[in-house]
């Protein structure tokens, strides 16, 4: 099996093909005004091919859920609201807002130097790292070598299983940045730095800072920033080519992304949790001002190194996409494991939230996932 798009995808970054209709466990609430409107997401998901799909929107009219197609293919388990998918980057909103959380209590500041926190050890064996500031990590403008290109063999073999934060950037060491400080896209050995930097403040596990700060507070009750795996975790699934069959690849999610301190994209979810998080983020109701005067600095993408149906997603804050959508502007982010995909805006014009959450890449699904026209389906 062909393993370039998993890197380009990351890199840039955001039912079987033999399913029928009669596989799919549908829930539609419908006292929601729109719920017919927002159920044809999960029905044009399902129609591209997902094996199973969890979507949920915040509007001023209330909170709907929708899930369609299955959470396990081979035991016929159907995708509910309560089971729980890999939500990849979009773990880097979690992981930033923490950030600025440890700044408001004076552990950290993010124009500070990261070898400020972290030993020469470390820093000294990767290029860039001795000159870039956290804020640069948070925007993804240290030019810092992206792991992608060095773990994903070890992954695919299975070589390399639940590699820690420190494990993985030990991959990178003595090898050339990706690009010079204060250039570059995206890459996301910064937010294992991070990861390493949370850790020296505060004395303990990125992770449970995460769950500490943000998790618990919050109420996200099936959210998991941990090594450990939640019962109710969706099976993953994986075609390179439209005419390929899509294979269950759960095992290569766990071992590239299980390990501890994988903030970069390691966390576990459901549609409702990320929605509820991003839509209280978005509305002032975690971070002070000037953290998020902060959070929504916006530096642009160089349009080159984004994905062709990609090019509508502009800006990148800390931790923050910005589109330029047909509704206007959305703040949020993509997330890709190698089965898993999503995304989750906040839409601040019509003060709409939406969490998309797939246990499926194959071309088809992930073309409607990226596509700009996709978000019109909620207006």
């Amino acid at each position: 099996m062909k393993k370039l798009w998993f890197l380009t995808f990351l890199t840039a970054a955001f039912a079987a093909m033999n399913s029928c209709r009669d596989d799919q466990s549908i829930n539609v609430p419908t006292e929601h005004p729109n719920a017919k409107k927002y159920q044809r997401i999960v029905d044009q998901f399902i129609a591209a091919g997902a094996v199973g799909v969890n979507i949920t929107v915040i509007s001023p009219e209330g909170i709907w859920s929708g899930s369609g197609g299955l959470a396990d293919r081979e035991k016929g388990i159907r995708m509910s609201a309560n089971n729980r998918l890999r939500i990849g980057s979009m773990t880097k909103m979690f992981a930033s807002t923490t950030i600025l959380k440890l700044q408001e209590e004076g552990l950290l500041n993010i124009k500070d130097k990261i070898n400020k926190y972290l030993p020469h050890t470390i820093t000294d064996h990767i290029a860039n790292a001795n000159e870039v500031t956290i804020e640069q990590c948070l925007n993804h403008r240290a030019g810092i070598r992206n792991y992608l290109q060095d773990i994903a063999p070890g992954v695919f073999d299975g070589s390399i299983v639940n590699y820690s934060a420190e494990q993985t950037l030990q991959l990178i060491y003595d090898k050339p940045a990706d690009d010079p400080v204060g250039k570059g896209y995206y890459s996301n050995s910064n937010y294992l730095l991070l990861s390493l930097v949370i850790k020296k403040v505060t004395g303990k596990p990125s992770y449970r800072v995460i769950t500490e700060k943000i998790i618990n507070p919050l109420g996200l009750k099936n959210t998991t920033a941990s090594t450990l795996l939640p019962d109710q975790l969706t099976r993953s699934y994986y075609a390179e080519t439209a005419n390929e069959a899509l294979t269950e690849v759960t095992h290569i999610d766990n071992n590239g992304i299980g390990g501890e301190g994988a903030i970069d994209g390691g966390m576990i979810s459901t549609s409702s949790d990320v929605a509820q998080f991003l839509e209280t983020l978005l509305t002032n109701k975690i971070l002070s001002p000037a953290s998020m005067q902060q959070l929504q600095t916006f530096v642009d993408n160089d349009p080159d190194r984004l994905e062709p149906d990609l090019k509508y997603n502009k800006q990148y804050g800390l931790g923050l996409m910005k589109l330029n959508t047909n509704q206007g502007a959305a703040l949020g982010h993509d997330g890709h494991v190698f089965g898993f995909g999503g995304k989750s805006y906040y839409f601040p014009k019509q003060k709409v939230t939406v969490c998309i959450l797939l246990n499926t890449w194959s071309p088809k699904v992930v073309a409607l996932l990226n596509a700009k026209d996709t978000f019109n389906l909620l207006f």
